[in-house]
C-alpha cells in the first residue's frame, strides 16, 4: 500500500507540521525519529486521519485519506497508540475482537467471520495462552503485542505504530521488531512507526525519516540516512555512526 503526503500542513498549541513531500513504500518498514516535540506523533496521528487532513495532502493508494471515513478508514489504515492503561481491563480476546468495530453497524453486534478473523490472529501470534486473562494482568511486553493484535483484526494494510518499544525490556524489544519485519515481509504490510531506540534502526529500518522542528531533515533509505553528521545535526548532540561486524552501530 503506497502512502504519500502533498503539502500536508498541521498547525496547534504554536507548533506546525509541515511536510512537502513524501513517500512510504508498500511491504516496507519507514522509521520515523527525531527529538521529543519534533512532530512524529503527529505525523503518525495525521496519516491514520486523526487530524483535520486539508484535501488532496494525504494520499493511500491513490485515495485521499481526508475524503475517507468510518469503515472504509478502518479497512485502509490502522493505528497502534503509545500504551495507555484506561481502556485495556478488557479480556483479551474482547480487547483484540474490538479491532473488528470499524465494520459494524451502529446497532450491531460482531459477526461469526468477525470471531474467526480474530481467532485466526491470535493463533497467528501465538496469543492463545493469554486469550482468556485481562489485559492489565499482562507485562507491558505483551500489552504491545495484544495492542498490535487489535490492529491487525481490522486487516488493513497500513501499520502505524507510535514508539511501540519504548520502555520494553530486550527480549520484549526484539519481540516487537521481529514481528513488524514479518508483518511487512510475509503479509505485505506497509509499517510506519516512530521509534526512540536509535539502536534498533538498522535491525528495523528499511527506510528512514528524520523530522524537527516539524519539519523533515532528511528521508531516504536506511543505509542512505543513517548517518553521523545527520543525526548530530537532528539530535543537536554529537554521535558517530560506525561498521562493526558489517553491521552500523551507533556510538554516544
Amino acid at each position: 500500500m503506497l502512502v504519500r503526503i502533498i503539502k500536508l500542513e498541521v498547525n496547534y498549541d504554536n507548533f506546525q507540521l509541515r511536510v512537502e513531500n513524501l513517500q512510504f513504500s508498500p511491504k516496507q518498514v519507514s522509521v520515523i525519529i527525531g527529538p521529543n516535540g519534533a512532530g512524529k506523533s503527529t505525523l503518525l496521528r495525521s496519516l491514520a486521519g486523526l487530524t483535520r487532513l486539508p484535501p488532496g495532502s494525504v494520499f493511500i493508494d491513490g485515495r485521499d485519506l481526508s475524503a475517507v471515513k468510518g469503515g472504509e478508514r478502518a479497512a485502509l489504515v490502522s493505528y497502534v497508540p503509545q500504551e495507555h492503561t484506561a481502556a485495556l481491563n478488557f479480556r483479551v480476546f474482547d480487547f483484540i475482537l474490538m479491532g473488528r468495530s470499524g465494520y459494524l453497524g451502529i446497532f450491531s453486534t460482531p459477526s461469526r467471520s468477525d470471531y474467526q478473523k480474530t481467532e485466526e490472529v491470535i493463533a497467528y501470534l501465538g496469543l492463545e495462552a493469554l486469550a482468556g486473562r485481562k489485559c492489565l494482568e499482562l507485562s507491558s511486553g505483551e500489552r504491545r503485542i495484544v495492542l498490535i493484535a487489535r490492529a491487525l483484526v481490522q486487516d488493513s494494510n497500513l501499520i502505524l505504530l507510535d514508539e511501540p518499544t519504548t520502555f520494553l525490556d530486550l527480549k520484549h524489544e526484539m519481540e516487537i521488531i521481529s514481528l513488524l519485519k514479518k508483518l511487512a515481509v510475509d503479509r505485505g504490510k506497509t509499517i510506519i512507526t516512530s521509534l526512540h531506540s536509535l539502536d534498533l534502526i538498522p535491525r528495523l529500518a528499511d527506510f528512514l525519516v528524520m523530522i524537527k522542528n516539524g519539519r523533515i531533515l532528511a528521508a531516504g533509505e536506511t543505509g542512505e540516512v543513517f548517518r553521523s553528521e545527520l543525526l548530530a545535526s537532528l539530535f543537536d548532540f554529537p554521535v558517530r555512526v560506525v561498521e562493526a561486524e558489517g553491521q552500523p552501530l551507533l556510538l554516544r
